[in-house]
């Protein structure tokens, strides 16, 4: 089996479109996000920078499909929107108390961790840690950063000359990373920081297919 990988499901032809396919299952580009339609429930697995494992959303009834429909109906056919919403809720309570994002009452919605290795390979950058260059590179590169601030005015290189720089010679650059705030250095020099995005937001894919 193949995982299709799509753009987006941001429109009503987009949900359509993906559940005449024979298996509608496949990977969302933006946001990323692996979707599944299993018998009469939705599966949402969303993947995270600097995340150990995906978050996982399960939504549906027992009976019928009709209550995932009406709640991406509501957020106007938009996953981002559906997601953005789940994101907001506390599943620590009843979730249809205490948020603003209306779900319909006959679908039930759990939360849950998942760990897919296989799919990490494909998706750049990597789920990051402890940095390294290899992957500052890739980040860089895909442009998944923001705040990004020279700390040097006396060597202020070019993006591109960093990314360069990084991949022929890794071994004269230091990087310290404190959750999503990163900081690098050049021979001892600090050269720029910046903010890693939490969203594989503007990610590339290798590849359009991936097989299991």
């Amino acid at each position: 089996m193949n995982i299709a990988v799509l753009s987006s499901l941001e429109s009503k032809d987009d949900w359509l479109n993906f559940f005449r396919r024979e298996h509608p299952y496949c990977l969302v580009d933006k946001p990323s996000t692996l979707v599944d339609f299993q018998s009469t429930f939705l599966q949402l697995t969303c993947f995270m920078l600097n995340q150990e494992d995906a978050v996982r959303y399960t939504l549906g009834s027992r009976s019928s499909l009709e209550p995932a429909w009406q709640l991406i109906k509501g957020c106007r056919w938009s996953l981002q929107c559906v997601i953005e919403g789940l994101e907001s809720l506390n599943f620590n309570t009843n979730v249809r108390d205490n948020s603003a994002f209306k779900i319909p009452s006959e679908l039930s919605v759990r939360k849950s961790f998942a760990h897919e290795p296989r799919l990490y390979p494909f998706i750049a950058p990597a789920k990051m840690h402890s940095i390294t260059t290899d992957q500052l590179a890739r980040v860089l590169r895909a442009d998944q950063y923001d705040q990004f601030e020279m700390l040097s005015k006396s060597f202020s290189p070019s993006i591109h000359s960093i990314i360069l720089s990084m991949s022929t010679e890794p071994q004269k650059w230091r990087l310290t990373q404190e959750n999503s705030r990163l900081k690098a250095e050049f021979n001892g020099q600090a050269v720029f920081q910046l903010h890693l995005s939490d969203r594989l937001s503007k990610r590339h894919l290798v590849c359009e297919k991936i097989p299991l």
